[in-house]
């Protein structure tokens, strides 16, 4: 089952809350679903809530709380993993009572996890949204994509949001035997647009991620154009505060993503970290950019290496 082949059905969406690419790469899916005469259900959290009203007031919303977890200051995911594997475990089981409980309450039909093991129902058909069959691990941390695996099972189907050669995610989704998989295609919000035939901002730098490095990320950028006159926009999270800005700065706060969008439609140059969401924008908006790697996040490296290594015929070193 593609995206574009549901219509007439009460589907209900919910989006990981690790980071704001998987609050970014369903907005496309819900507007697929929309325009094909579908009813659609968001359960969200809150901070998730008020970015999706901006762009779907007409949809249904359900309160319904992330996961517990917070990436470390080392990059080690397995261990960080494990550490907070008893809080996971306990909010993945009272996750599947609350599905379920939707499910029968709304009289849903399908079921979209994007990266969240425990949105499903063995009552409805239930899909999980995933550009990582193949999770970034070292040897010694086996165990995670095992777990990993384990869970994909459970799902009815999983959809590959990229083309059937994993052009954009590479050795992450890769077939796996055993596993029913469809690769939907390149899923960005920049898809509701046209894109414009002229630009007018000569550059945007977008700061993402975990505060530590999101702050250390913006005062690397500010310290390479401190000696620019190049007008810039640096998209900022609200959380993230700086002391000093240089003339040729203006800063958008990364909350309004209406306004964002219409910064990054009219940018000749984005600058961003490359988390998988962002790379999907870009290559629906075809301007230059420079991206950088969250430090510890293996998939970001992978993906670095793998767009440059496209780009520019080389790996990082």
């Amino acid at each position: 089952m593609l995206p574009s082949d549901i219509h007439n059905k009460r589907i209900l969406i919910s989006p990981l809350n690790w980071g704001m690419g998987h609050v970014s790469r369903c907005i496309p899916l819900i507007d697929l679903f929309l325009c094909n005469g579908n009813e659609v259900f968001v359960a969200c959290d809150e901070s998730q809530r008020a970015i999706f009203e901006d762009y779907f007031p007409m949809v249904n919303f359900i309160n319904h709380s992330g996961y517990p977890f917070k990436f470390g200051k080392h990059g080690n995911f397995g261990l960080d993993l494990a550490k907070q594997f008893k809080q996971l475990k306990s909010r993945l089981s009272s996750e599947k009572k609350e599905v379920n409980q939707f499910v029968e309450e709304f009289e849903i039909d399908i079921l979209v996890s994007d990266h969240r093991y425990g949105f499903k129902s063995e009552k409805v058909h239930s899909i999980f949204l995933t550009h990582q069959l193949h999770l970034p691990v070292k040897w010694y941390e086996k165990w995670v994509q095992k777990i990993h695996l384990s869970f994909l099972k459970q799902f009815d189907e999983i959809w590959i949001p990229d083309n059937q050669n994993s052009d954009y995610s590479g050795a992450l989704s890769e077939r796996i035997a055993g596993i029913k998989i469809q690769y939907i295609g390149i899923l960005s919000r920049f898809h509701l647009y046209e894109l414009p035939a002229t630009k007018s901002i000569e550059k945007t730098i977008i700061i993402s991620g975990p505060d530590l490095y999101a702050e250390r990320f913006a005062l690397e950028q500010l310290s390479s154009e401190r000696n620019s006159n190049e007008p810039c926009v640096m998209i900022l999270p609200e959380s993230i505060v700086l002391k000093e800005i240089p003339a040729n700065f203006s800063i958008q706060l990364s909350t309004d993503w209406k306004e964002c969008d219409r910064i990054i439609l009219q940018s000749k140059k984005i600058v961003s970290r490359c988390g998988y969401s962002t790379l999907m924008d870009l290559g629906i908006l075809k301007v230059p950019f420079e991206i950088t790697p969250t430090p510890g996040q293996r998939e970001q490296e992978y993906l670095y290496d793998l767009w440059y290594k496209k780009a520019l015929g080389q790996t990082s070193s």
